[in-house]
């Protein structure tokens, strides 16, 4: 037994601290092209790609929609009325979907983006038909069983397949790369509750008029989802070993790309033909055909000092202050949207097809705020600050919508809803970004799936104490007040984090006009920006005298440092930059 145990801890301690994805100079070469030697590849393509594939998965967020026809389907019509059994069914695919995330996220990293949305595909397509047979023996078993569990397994890993190679092929613009790999997500709560609607038969529920059925519905839809997301996986792999954008790496945590020192020695190729040699390597994804001018530039690697293992990102104190902060946003705007098209009905007296019409609405400020604060996050350079806004305003929310449902406002509901709703995507939008600038693109498939456990914990645990209160929504209150403090407190400044701690220092913080705060002694102290940087110089110049050392300019002098020092190809092309580090 002893013996099987060391197996098993060996076995999980490699699973969540190898993160390495080999590939052969013929799949490199291979991954070029879109279709071999018609198409090349263009890192561009992945974005519809993304989109549509978490289109597909979004359709989760329309599960209200199934509440009410599949309860009068099962126990009988009662005129709508929500027996709250359904929705138990959107809670068990949320935390299969986290919890798949969770423990397939170093599997994608390790296997490579298409596997993993294949993988996820086939087990969607799965669960929706496993999920239609339920429906037609009447077994509410069989439906946990499909859409519960072997769909959410399949939601789950199509979820982060495309959002961990978006932040690895855009570290430049890393928040509009988050927000475009889960935007679809938002998109497919706004067409599914009409596609539902239209199918089953608008007034399945009140009535028994069915169109083609709950079940057929499910085949329907699931049928279309996996080929969609079929095709959309193909497109999905990893950039090539040592891509480089600007100075960031798949390792570069944020503020460690402003660190290059360099020394260029620059060469025109640009004149040259393909035979006086031209550098035809394409490793961004453009034209490879493309000739290319070239500046070799020799520069001390602190990427390789500042980055995380998956191991050291996983138990910084640092990552367990970002994962309550996401589950203290996430689970209002969760709760919402798992019983909106209920809420709507039963309590403020809307009819089917104005239920449809308000969780579809919902969709789209989901859908906006994906889209939306990521864009945001990168014209300012912060998540953080962003969070703590979205913290705020759904605590102004959360207390003036008990008020508002008390009293059957509709607009106060609706404003109340939408902009939680709003909020709630943007979180989902900003975290991959958020994660990646502090532990490194190369662990945000591992790092992203753990912390989806947050909103399974949100939607599971939150779920059934809001169903068990009867809609309640002021307990709520509590972990998203404890959020905001978490929020506030991360260090997410590079020297807040890296700075060495001098003698008898207890903790510090980043004061909202730039300067450090320490607690010292037993006494807070501002740190002037002069004392700052004369620190920050100190450190660097340690890191260099140590590893990163650069002798001199010329190519001969500077031969011995580049087993410490990284080459970089900066490859000048008609819209932008790439950099390229051979390995």
């Amino acid at each position: 037994m002893s013996k099987f145990v060391r197996k098993v801890k060996s076995a999980v301690k490699y699973h969540y601290s190898e993160t390495s994805y080999p590939r052969t100079e013929k799949q490199l070469e291979r991954e070029q092209w879109l279709i071999p030697k018609l198409i090349p590849f263009n890192r561009y393509m992945l974005m519809p790609a993304a989109v549509l594939i978490q289109v597909c998965c979004g359709s989760l967020y329309a599960w209200s929609g199934f509440n009410l026809p599949l309860e009068a389907r099962l126990y009988g019509f009662n005129g709508a009325t929500d027996r709250a059994i359904a929705v138990n069914v959107f809670y068990l695919a949320v935390a299969i979907f986290a919890l798949n995330a969770a423990f397939l996220g170093p599997w994608l990293e390790r296997n490579g983006p298409r596997k993993g949305a294949i993988l996820g595909a086939c087990l969607f397509f799965l669960g929706n038909l496993v999920t239609a047979l339920g429906v037609y023996v009447n077994q509410m078993w069989l439906i946990y069983i499909g859409y519960g569990v072997i769909g959410g397994a399949g939601i789950g890993i199509s979820y982060i397949s495309p959002v961990s190679p978006l932040q690895k092929w855009f570290p430049e613009i890393r928040g509009v790369a988050a927000g475009l790999a889960v935007c679809g997500f938002g998109a497919g709560s706004i067409f599914s509750p009409y596609t539902q609607n239209a199918l089953i038969g608008p007034d399945y529920a009140a009535t028994g008029q069915e169109f083609l059925g709950i079940e057929l519905t499910f085949v329907i839809l699931g049928s279309c989802y996996f080929v969609v997301m079929l095709v959309s996986a193909l497109i999905l792999r990893m950039p090539p070993p040592g891509y480089v954008v600007k100075g960031v790496t798949v390792h570069t945590v944020k503020g460690a790309e402003k660190l290059f020192v360099t020394k260029d020695k620059v060469e025109d190729e640009t004149a040259k033909t393909d035979k006086q040699g031209i550098e035809m390597t394409n490793i961004t994804g453009d034209n490879p055909q493309k000739p290319r001018k070239s500046i070799t530039t020799v520069v001390p690697d602190y990427n390789k000092h500042f980055s995380m293992s998956l191991k050291e990102a996983l138990t910084s104190p640092q990552y367990w202050m970002m994962y309550f902060t996401f589950l203290g946003s996430e689970i209002t705007g969760l709760l919402i949207i798992s019983k909106i098209q209920s809420i709507a009905q039963n309590q403020l007296k809307q009819s089917n097809a104005v239920s449809a019409d308000i969780n579809s609405g919902l969709g789209g400020v989901n859908l906006l705020g994906r889209l939306l604060l990521p864009f945001l996050s990168d014209l300012i350079q912060s998540r953080k600050a962003l969070f703590i806004l979205s913290l705020i305003c759904q605590a102004v929310c959360l207390g003036c919508l008990p008020s508002a449902m008390a009293a059957d406002s509709l607009a106060g509901v609706l404003t109340c809803a939408f902009v939680i709703g709003f909020f709630y995507g943007g979180g989902f939008g900003l975290m991959p970004a958020y994660l990646a600038d502090q532990f490194g693109a190369k662990n945000v498939g591992a790092t992203h799936g753990m912390i989806l456990t947050a909103w399974a914990i949100a939607g599971v645990g939150g779920g059934m104490v809001f169903t068990k209160y009867d809609l309640n929504f002021r307990w709520i209150l509590g972990p998203v007040l404890l959020a905001l403090i978490l929020a506030v407190f991360t260090p997410t400044n590079l020297r807040d984090r890296m700075l060495p701690r001098v003698e008898d220092e207890r903790f510090r913080l980043r004061l909202p006009n730039g300067h450090m705060l320490r607690f010292v002694g037993g006494r807070f102290h501002v740190v002037s920006t002069e004392e700052e940087e004369n620190e920050w110089e100190a450190y660097l110049a340690s890191l260099s005298t140590r590893k990163l050392s650069i002798k001199d300019s010329s190519a001969e002098k500077a031969a011995d440092a580049i087993s410490q020092s990284t080459v970089v190809k900066v490859n000048e092309r008609q819209n932008e930059n790439e950099l390229k580090t051979p390995v």
